[in-house]
């Protein structure tokens, strides 16, 4: 280095000759220091005292101004220069000793910033020169100033261990690091690292103005997020070979391995100076699916319908990024098992491509073995489609449910412009009710259900089916209109809509739901329903004999059932008298109304009376009057009702 021989001639003159003199430096430069205006007094009195000061200071890319070093008993053994406690300030007080020697050149400087913290820099050597850093517990909190702008920065941990620098004809670099306890954050919570354990080891070769380096991570353990990825465990490693020169820094080879779920391999390629990744491929085979899930995947899908699954099955996957964007992704599915816990839906048996490229149509086909969707289940199915960028297409479908299909045509999706999005048409073919019902874990009903499904569509968040679904059920007819569902994948997703039915008949409904026997034909609607993850919150129902002549009977034991949720006077009514002696009555009609708002029934009958409202309306011989007398019922009370009805256990009060 340039200026240490004048630095040590100077100071052996003043030792000789004279009680102070000053110092002045324009610049000092070597391979990783450059200073400049250096400034400063050596004092010759019982005590050496050396002051120095330094305009600017920058060391591996960082710079420092108004730098300060004192050294309050500066000491001459022979050819050496030691100070024993200094002192750095810039602007913090940092403790340091050196030992210079003037006849080899060889320095050795150590700061302890704090108790138990040491970084020691040895410099040797003259035509070679070697400079190597010796840390000992080195808070990595010091390092932020030289932290990459825009990254997270560390606010934890330590590092140990040792770095060397060679300048030869061709610069060489080495280093091994241990860091404990290593963390890190951003200001937006969406990077951030703690309890990381880890060893580095790094060699890097000069050539020209290119380094060619080789780098190894072995993570011990720790917690990184990484929006939207969560890594934990322990065992993983990554190695990576590349180059670096002032306009990018490429990754030749590299190899992530994360320990029981895959290998994956990286080549990638940054531009220095516009700040962007150019290109990147990054690839794996044989992806254990459940491990991807158990320690990836679920970590950052808790409140989603994702937060509890179990998964099976592998997948080979490949991604190609240029100009920063990603342009391709090609996933193959290996028998691909997902099913959710709460048996909201499940899908086994998954095979085939799933190809997207930005700018190329892409054609292939799926294949499902089978799943559930609210443990109905479906059946095999191929699912051929096309893919453009964020378009995707299905032509026709059909998915066998139960005994009968379901068909879905022309599904397109799209995720431009404002999210994604999607719509298809459809149709349910005859689907037996009972089969349904019993999937569903409902009381056994008996039908077909079939239907036409007319345009369905989703976009922010929201499903919306336009026009009327119609289903044939109960011999008649139920119709669902302004149908929408918000947040369909969430745990708390929210339905609205309209609902009328339409001459069903009571035999059949009463006979499903053990309410007892009621025959004859009903109409019913249902206004401005809205369920909350799946539980109604609001709605104006109203329940009305249908129009027309047929046979109107109820059993005593509807009777008392329709007793227990309105009112138990016609069932005190009957053990009171010869009424008790009839399995069934005679009714001229009957009706039930209920409007749930906040958590309150507000109900009704088919008309008022000075006693209450009529729920059934006597008729024929013999007749019977059922009244309903409570007209305000918490909801969740006339559901316990409902239940020790529909048990066959209904206290009559």
């Amino acid at each position: 280095m340039r200026f240490t021989a004048l630095v040590s001639g100077m100071l052996l003159t003043a030792c000789a000759l004279a009680q102070q003199i000053g110092i002045s430096i324009e610049r000092i430069d070597s391979p990783v220091l450059t200073a400049s205006r250096i400034s400063g007094v050596l004092r010759i009195a019982a005590k050496t005292t050396l002051e120095l000061n330094a305009g600017e200071v920058s060391l591996a890319g960082q710079t420092w101004r108004n730098v300060r070093i004192g050294c309050p008993d500066l000491r001459q053994e022979r050819d050496q220069l030691i100070c024993a406690q200094g002192a750095i300030e810039s602007p913090a007080n940092v403790p340091l000793s050196f030992r210079y020697s003037t006849l080899t050149k060889n320095l050795d400087l150590v700061l302890r910033p704090a108790a138990n913290e040491e970084w020691r820099v040895s410099m040797t050597g003259t035509a070679a020169r070697t400079i190597a850093v010796d840390i000992h517990n080195g808070a990595l909190a010091h390092l932020k100033a030289w932290w990459p702008a825009g990254w997270p920065k560390p606010n934890a941990g330590a590092v140990s261990g040792k770095v060397t620098f060679i300048d030869d004809r061709e610069a060489h670099v080495q280093g091994d690091l241990t860091v404990a306890n290593f963390g890190f954050a951003d200001a937006s919570g969406l990077h951030a690292g703690e309890r990381i354990n880890a060893v580095i080891a790094l060699q890097a070769q000069q050539r020209g103005e290119q380094w060619r380096w080789q780098s190894r991570l072995d993570w011990k353990n720790g917690d990184v997020f990484w929006q939207p990825l969560f890594i934990s465990g322990s065992a993983h490693s990554l190695n990576l070979t590349g180059t670096l020169d002032p306009q990018r820094i490429a990754i030749e080879q590299g190899r992530l391995m994360l320990a029981g779920i895959a290998d994956i391999d990286v080549t990638a390629a940054y531009d220095r100076t516009a700040s962007k990744l150019t290109v990147a491929s990054v690839k794996s085979n044989d992806v254990d699916m459940a491990a991807l899930y158990t320690k990836l995947i679920k970590p950052t899908s808790q409140g989603t319908v994702l937060a509890d699954l179990r998964c099976d099955g592998h997948a080979d996957f490949a991604l190609t990024i240029k100009d920063g964007e990603i342009v391709a992704v090609d996933t193959v599915f290996k028998r691909v098992s997902v099913e959710d816990n709460s048996g909201r839906f499940a899908l086994f048996g998954l095979d085939g491509v799933l190809p997207w490229h930005r700018e190329d149509l892409r054609t292939a086909k799926l294949r499902i073995a089978g799943g559930e969707v609210l443990r109905v289940p479906f059946g095999a199915l191929e699912l051929p489609f096309e893919t453009r960028g964020l378009r995707l297409r299905i032509r026709d479908v059909e998915i066998p449910v139960l005994d009968g299909r379901i068909s879905i045509a022309d599904f397109a999706s799209s995720g431009e412009g404002e999210g994604w999005r999607w719509r298809f048409t459809g149709a349910i073919k005859p689907i037996s009710v009972e089969l349904l019902s019993t999937a569903l874990g409902l009381p056994a009903m008996h039908g077909t259900l079939s239907a036409t499904i007319p345009a369905v569509r989703y976009a922010q968040s929201t499903l919306n089916v336009d026009g009327a679904l119609l289903f044939k059920v109960f011999d008649g007819t139920i119709t669902m209109q302004n149908l929408a569902l918000e947040n369909p994948l969430s745990k708390v997703p929210r339905l609205t809509g309209d609902i009328d039915m339409r001459n069903l008949d009571l035999d059949l409904v009463t006979g499903a739901f053990s309410f007892g026997k009621i025959t004859g034909r009903i109409d019913a609607e249902m206004k401005s329903l809205e369920l909350v993850n799946w539980e109604a919150v609001r709605f104006d129902a109203r329940l009305r004999s249908s129009a027309g002549e047929y046979p109107k009977r109820i059993s005593q034991a509807a009777v008392q059932n329709i007793s227990a949720l309105g009112g138990a006077g016609a069932a005190a009514a009957i053990q009171r008298s010869f009424l008790r002696f009839f399995e069934t009555f005679g009714y001229a009609a009957l009706g039930w109304s209920c409007r749930l708002e906040l958590d309150v029934c507000d109900m009704g009958g088919i008309e008022n009376v000075p006693q209450g409202y009529v729920i059934v309306k006597g008729g024929g011989i013999p007749a019977i009057t059922v009244l309903g007398y409570n007209r305000k019922v918490s909801w969740r009370e006339l559901l316990a009702r409902l239940k020790r009805v529909s048990e066959g256990n209904v206290i009559v009060k």
